[in-house]
């Protein structure tokens, strides 16, 4: 089973256990993310959420409230043992590798706000845990992580190779990705929510065109990728109040009727998901882009 996230920080739960049920009580807590907990018949349980075990101690009670944000696992007979003393990070390691992390992100692509280093650490440390336990990451926008944020995704993988190198632990590419995300948010000082709610609309965005168009566009070949970074960018330049000019603009919107048409809806979910409103130049781009992809996509 995997763990899924879309555009929240939080894990989606595991599995579905209904309303937050009343009398867990703490057996144990395992470090400040995951706890031990018994349920009122008996069996136990493993939550895992951010803090979850800050402070908690033997017949605790979790907050019915904060239940509802967990993640459940259910304990079977066979590894549980195993499986819970994984769960003990050496958390001043994790911190060093998130400060390296950090700084070759500052060396390489000039980010200095100052909420990264606390971010990626929470979010590093609670993804190994995870995978501690055996939950491995999905990322349903690896594909386009790497090709919009290439140069995030770049220091994302050597992150990713020194968490194997000194913990011991494969990420995978999911997690690689999300690490990426928190990059990107921090150099251009966005939330993470919001970097990855835009990076579900430009995936949004070319299954939308795809299905217009009745071809199947693979974010992995060359004109899908290239469609992804062109509509990236004009966003990029519009949010930034840069100036878009195409001389023949009219042209292609006279010659182009049903490229152009397309387009123009493509600018409507920029602009509803976005609230970035292209112009009609833009536009016109995004419709020379999208006859390519006619003309380069079977």
């Amino acid at each position: 089973m995997k763990l899924n996230r879309q555009d929240g920080e939080c894990y989606e739960k595991l599995k579905d256990v209904g309303a937050p049920e009343m009398g867990l009580k703490v057996i144990k807590a395992l470090n400040n993310n995951a706890v031990l907990a018994k349920k009122p018949d008996g069996s136990q349980i493993v939550l895992m959420s951010k803090g979850i075990g800050f402070g908690k101690r033997p017949g605790d009670t979790v907050d019915e409230n904060t239940a509802q944000q967990k993640m459940f696992y259910i304990l079977d007979s066979s590894g549980s043992e195993s499986k819970l003393r994984q769960l003990s990070l050496e958390e001043a390691k994790v911190e060093q590798i998130t400060r390296e992390i950090v700084e070759i992100a500052r060396k390489k692509l000039g980010i200095q706000n100052e909420k990264l280093f606390g971010a990626l650490l929470d979010h590093i440390t609670f993804a190994i845990e995870c995978l501690q336990m055996g939950l491995p990451i999905d990322n349903p926008f690896i594909g386009e992580i790497s090709i919009l944020y290439s140069k995030e995704y770049e220091i994302a993988q050597i992150a990713a190779e020194i968490i194997k190198e000194r913990i011991g632990i494969e990420i995978g590419d999911g997690e690689t990705g999300f690490i990426a995300l928190h990059l990107c948010s921090a150099r251009r000082n966005k939330h993470i929510r919001t970097t990855i709610k835009n990076t579900r609309v430009y995936s949004e965005i070319l299954d939308m065109v795809g299905a217009m168009l009745g071809k199947k566009l693979d974010k992995a070949h060359a004109p899908a990728k290239s469609f992804l970074l062109s509509v990236h960018c004009l966003v990029t330049l519009t949010a930034n109040q840069k100036p878009i000019t195409m001389k023949i603009s009219q042209q292609v919107k006279l010659s182009m009727t049903d490229s152009y048409a397309m387009a123009s809806k493509v600018a409507e979910v920029i602009e509803k998901e976005m609230d970035i409103r292209l112009c009609g130049d833009a536009v016109a781009f995004i419709a020379t882009d999208i006859e390519k992809l006619k003309q380069l996509v079977t």
